[in-house]
């Protein structure tokens, strides 16, 4: 309320230039750069309508929005395959210090008692984005500097890897003592891990902030 209100010009400028934006993203039929247009015509919108100051107090949730947009199918394809990658050899060779009998062919992984495969929602590509966004919250709320705040943001995508990386021999391990059924992807089992590392990882990223927080 305190803030001064004016119009700013480069506020209009965005507005155009998210709109040409959208064309041109129409035209080629690349939609997903149309759709990321409003993404600077709300920033534009804010700029052009209130002034530099009302859009400088509420920086971070407008840059949050960036969140609300899916990443285009190649961006997607790109990121997920190392992830499934990475989640596939560390899950067989945790279940191979456990003595249990396994191997793994590209994204196949075969036990005693049958064979799985390490699909695209096993990739953590999901739990990487969520726990970006909880990262920023985190980042945004805790009362430190600037750069360990920035730390506890990026600090999200180790822990997003990791907590998938759980998941994996977690479920070799209930296929191998409990079947290939009891694991499968409509099991209770098989949702019951994905909210178990992710709470677990939710939890990390919560301890990884009070330890940034601490002073002497």
């Amino acid at each position: 309320r305190a803030a001064n209100i004016s119009y700013s010009w480069l506020g209009l400028g965005l507005i155009i230039f998210s709109a040409l934006l959208h064309i041109f993203g129409t035209i080629l039929y690349v939609f997903s750069i149309s759709g990321f247009s409003i993404f600077f015509l709300i920033i534009g919108s804010v700029l052009f309508l209130f002034g530099k100051d009302v859009t400088k107090i509420i920086r971070f949730p407008l840059g949050f929005l960036v969140f609300m947009f899916p990443l285009p199918l190649a961006v997607l394809t790109a990121i997920s395959v190392p992830l499934k990658m990475l989640a596939a050899r560390a899950g067989v060779r945790v279940v191979r210090l456990l003595g249990i009998p396994v191997v793994r062919q590209g994204f196949d992984i075969t036990i005693p008692s049958g064979s799985m495969v390490v699909g695209n929602p096993c990739s953590g590509l999901r739990s990487l984005i969520a726990f970006l966004a909880l990262g920023a919250i985190l980042a945004y709320f805790t009362k430190t500097s600037n750069l360990k705040r920035i730390l506890l943001f990026f600090l999200a995508v180790p822990v997003a890897i990791l907590s998938n990386a759980l998941r994996v021999p977690i479920l070799i391990l209930i296929s191998h003592f409990y079947g290939m059924q009891a694991a499968s992807p409509d099991s209770i089992w098989h949702v019951g891990t994905g909210m178990l590392v992710f709470i677990l990882g939710f939890a990390l990223l919560m301890i990884s902030g009070k330890v940034l927080q601490w002073k002497r």
